[in-house]
This record gives C-alpha cells, sequence and structure tokens, in this order.
C-alpha cells in the first residue's frame, strides 16, 4: 500500500470517527430501559466470607454489540452478591479485563468486604456471555462503524448492569458505583463518560491515551500487531478518536478514583496523567500511583530487561485502601472517611548540592506518613525518601543525601504520597500528588517477553511491504539464522515468501 493511500484511508477513518462520536453511545433513555433486560436468575445459593453470609445469584441480562452495522441483542453473564444482613444499599458494577470473566467467588468478597451488592458481569464473547467469541482484532474492529469494537459493547454491557441492579429493591440507586481493572477500567471510565447514574467510578491499572501510549512503545502494540495493525492503522486512529477513555474523560458525571502503577506498561505514566488532568473538575477527582508496580504481572523470573516488580503486598494494599476510602466516601457514609482531602502536591528542587523534597497537604486526617517517590531515569525505578521535618502542611527533607549533581531533570519524575486515617480506630489510605514530568517526557517501557510480532514483517517497522517482499526474495534459500525465516524452520523458502503476501499491506 502506498503512502498516499495510507494517508487516504487515516483521513476517511478519522471523518467517520469524526461524525460517529456525536451518537457513539446509546442513549441515556434506552440504556436504562428495563424492559429490554429480559433479566434471569439463573440460580441462587449462600457463602460465608469470614463472619459475613452473603448470597449469591447467576443472572442473565440482555445488552448489545454492533455486527455488520446492526444492532444486535446478546446475553450477559453476571454474579450479584449481597451481604445477607444488607437490607437497601450501595452497589457496586465490577468489570474485568482482557481474558477474564466474571467470577462468583470474587463478587462475594468484594461485597463483604465494602458492604455492598457487587454485580461483576462477563463482556461480550467472554465467559458465559453471548456476542462473537472473543478474538484481539475485535479491539480495533472500527471501520466502518467504530462500535463494533469490542471496547464498545464492553463497556455498554456496564452500563446495562447499573440498569439490572436498579431493578432490585436492595439497591440504592443514589448509590451505585463502578470498579474495573485493565480494560474494565476502560469500560468504567468510558460508563462515566456517557451513563449519568453512577455515584462514583473506581479505574485499576486502566487509563486513556492510547495513541501516547502506542507513540512511547506501549504494549498496546503488541496488542496492534497481533491483530495484524500497528499504531498508524486507521482502524487504531479511529479507536483513538472515540473509544479511548480519554475522550470521554470531559464529560466524566461522577468522581473518580484512578489507580495505576508507575511502570504500568500498557497504560504509562504519561498516559495517565493525561486522562487524569482530562476529567472534567480535576478537583473532584483523586490519583493513587504506586511506585515500583507494572501492570499487574509480577514475574521475577525473567532476566532483563524483562523483569517486572513482585510488589503485589504493596500495590494490594493501596489498591484496596483507594478502593474503601472511595467506597466509604461516596457509597457507604462511612464515619472512617467523612471528606476527601486535596490533591497532594510535591516539590524537587536543590539546595546545598543536595536534591531536596517536599510535600504539601492540607487535611483534618491524622497524617501517618509522607514519601516522595523519584525515578532519575524516565520512570524506570523508583526510589524513596521519608519526609519527617514539617512546617504546618508542609513536609520535607532538605538533606537528602542525593547530590543534585546526579540528577538529570529530562529524565526525573517524582510524586508524593500520604497515608492518612481519621483516628486510631479508622482504616488508613493512600493519595498520591499527580506526577511531575519533564518537557516533551518518553517513559522507559519495558519490553514484553515474548512478543507477538506483526506476520510478514521481516524488517520490523510494522508495515508489510516492498521492503518486507524484497528482503525474502533477496534471501530465497538462506539457511541457518535469518530474519526472513518467518516460521523458525531454518530455511527461506516458499512458505516464509507466501506468509509476507498474505499479509501484504498489514500495519501500513
Amino acid at each position: 500500500m502506498t503512502s498516499r493511500k495510507v494517508c487516504a484511508a487515516i483521513l476517511s477513518a478519522l471523518m467517520i470517527a469524526s461524525a460517529h462520536t456525536q451518537w457513539l453511545w446509546p442513549p441515556q433513555s434506552m440504556l436504562n430501559d428495563t424492559s429490554t433486560l429480559n433479566l434471569q436468575v439463573i440460580r441462587t445459593w449462600t457463602v460465608w466470607i469470614g463472619l459475613q453470609q452473603v448470597q449469591i445469584s447467576e443472572l442473565r441480562y440482555d445488552s448489545w454489540e454492533y455486527v455488520g452495522g446492526q444492532l444486535r441483542t446478546i446475553p450477559i453473564e453476571a454474579y450479584y452478591a449481597r451481604p445477607t444482613l444488607l437490607s437497601q444499599g450501595a452497589a457496586v458494577v465490577l468489570a474485568h479485563g482482557l481474558g477474564g470473566r466474571a467470577e462468583a467467588d470474587a463478587a462475594a468478597r468484594f461485597a463483604a468486604q465494602h458492604g455492598v451488592a457487587a454485580l461483576y458481569y462477563s463482556a461480550p464473547g467472554n465467559g458465559g456471555s453471548g456476542g462473537r467469541p472473543f478474538e484481539m482484532r475485535l479491539l480495533f474492529d472500527t471501520i466502518p462503524d467504530p462500535r463494533s469494537s469490542w471496547f464498545w459493547s464492553h463497556a455498554v454491557a456496564g452500563s446495562r448492569a447499573i440498569t439490572v441492579l436498579t431493578t432490585f429493591p436492595a439497591t440504592d440507586t443514589t448509590r451505585i458505583g463502578m470498579s474495573g481493572y485493565s480494560a474494565g477500567a476502560m469500560a468504567t471510565l468510558n460508563v462515566n463518560g456517557f451513563d449519568n447514574r453512577l455515584r462514583c467510578a473506581i479505574a485499576v491499572s486502566g487509563t486513556g491515551g492510547l495513541r501516547k501510549a502506542a507513540e512511547n512503545d506501549g504494549w498496546i502494540n503488541n496488542l496492534l500487531r497481533a491483530s495484524g495493525l500497528s499504531q498508524r492503522s486507521a482502524k487504531f486512529q479511529v479507536l483513538c478518536d472515540t473509544l479511548d477513555p480519554i475522550r470521554q474523560a470531559p464529560s466524566a458525571h461522577a468522581p473518580v478514583m484512578l489507580i495505576n502503577g508507575a511502570q504500568d506498561e500498557f497504560f504509562p505514566i504519561d498516559s495517565t496523567i493525561d486522562t487524569f488532568n482530562a476529567l472534567r473538575n480535576t478537583d473532584q477527582h483523586r490519583i493513587v500511583i504506586i511506585p515500583n508496580w507494572d501492570h499487574g504481572l509480577f514475574t521475577l523470573n525473567l532476566p532483563a530487561p524483562y523483569e517486572t516488580f513482585d510488589n503485589r503486598n504493596f500495590a494490594d494494599a493501596r489498591v484496596d485502601a483507594a478502593t474503601r476510602f472511595w467506597i466509604g466516601h461516596y457509597l457507604t457514609n462511612s464515619s472512617s472517611f467523612p471528606n476527601v482531602p486535596p490533591i497532594p502536591t510535591a516539590t524537587l528542587q536543590e539546595y546545598a548540592g543536595n536534591a531536596a523534597l517536599g510535600a504539601e497537604l492540607t487535611t483534618n486526617y491524622e497524617v501517618r506518613e509522607v514519601h516522595v517517590y523519584l525515578s532519575n531515569d524516565q520512570s524506570w525505578l523508583y526510589g524513596a525518601q521519608r519526609l519527617t521535618d514539617r512546617t504546618g502542611n508542609l513536609w520535607y527533607k532538605l538533606l537528602t543525601g542525593l547530590p543534585w549533581a546526579n540528577f538529570n531533570m529530562d529524565n526525573a519524575v517524582y510524586f508524593s504520597e500520604f497515608r492518612l486515617r481519621r483516628n486510631l480506630l479508622s482504616s488508613e489510605f493512600w493519595l498520591t500528588s499527580v506526577p511531575q514530568l519533564p518537557p516533551n517526557f518518553r517513559p522507559r517501557i519495558r519490553p514484553m517477553p515474548n512478543a507477538p510480532r506483526l506476520e510478514g514483517d521481516v524488517n520490523g517497522d510494522d508495515c508489510v511491504d516492498d521492503a518486507d517482499l524484497l528482503e525474502t526474495l533477496f534471501s530465497f534459500g538462506a539457511t541457518g539464522s535469518n530474519r526472513a525465516d518467518l516460521n523458525g524452520d531454518s530455511v527461506v523458502d516458499d512458505a516464509d515468501l507466501l506468509t509476507v503476501l498474505f499479509n501484504f499491506g498489514n500495519g501500513c
């Protein structure tokens, strides 16, 4: 495919995207309509979570997906869990990430832990839900209609889960939240942008800003390659301009708790910050950045540079505490969380040849600990400095032992973390400042082990074109190690040539 044709395809796709953004999501009246739910209770049972008895129901309800330009009704699998002592109260929709499905036990644990009802649904094509069986390419099925993307149907199924909750007498419909992980976090942010019924939203390890993530070598590129695409592909450009949660952020209806690892490979730190800053009324939302935590893979047995952080205890404590805080304040009126503190701030500057650190927060919560986390290597690794000196609402450390001359401010990233509680009997939680990034910052992203390759892409430029065809032809008959040996049989032959021909134009 010529560069002119590529440009024309992208321009056409962007025009389609622009036209669709005005009616991308179903109208609120359609989402709210209980008469189209076809709600079914498959079975009901009870379990004990610690000392709490929780009732679980397996459900089916109807949602929609777009196929061939037509709206199609599909059944969605879900598990509804409610503590038996909860006669009426708050409820939370739970959304899973790629490769996941709804789990009854997980819904029950969440309900017991937070004192709410929980409805955990399987996205279309996953678990027991209907719709097209999940394939990676469905993520980017955006032309001619972005609503054909799995991201669209995942979010719409989450919105319909809210409708299911409104049918239960035990639900206080003014106190419904949503929480999701990874792609489920994307669904949560999207639902919060187009559905006005949420009271709060919690996004864990998932943000918007996909275009920037791809440009900065984020792992979204590996999903694209597995789908025969690249970041230049028109389908991806349409996704970024329509279904990327950063597009829904300016219309966010409910306060968002955005939680992510500082080294997340799918949703890098700069994309996280861009998403947070895009939220409407930023002062209503809060962010928790977890240092030395990636996308939750926790794999220690890989060599550099593939190693990730087995930091699960550190990370899980912060995720659970942030979730407890957000639900406690907005949904269950917990006395432990009577208010939301302001967003903390952080400073990094020179003092007597040292890198001096400061953090500020005005709050009536008890401040248990204050740290500044900082990276001097493009968010690859983070060190911590505990701040112990205090003047009013400012905590600081001047003599840190970190020579200022060793800092490259073009690579430095830093943020503060406050550990808080209301009193001795209250649960603790953490809040962080919005990380400070230098201008034109590009994070270092760990490569994905055994990352998928764009099939037929001999030279690795994410485009199967004349260059790949010529290299295969010139290498034809070569044996041993050769990058034109696409099937790995130690000879460049007809099979490799056919691979290039069958995939010609992909990714371009």
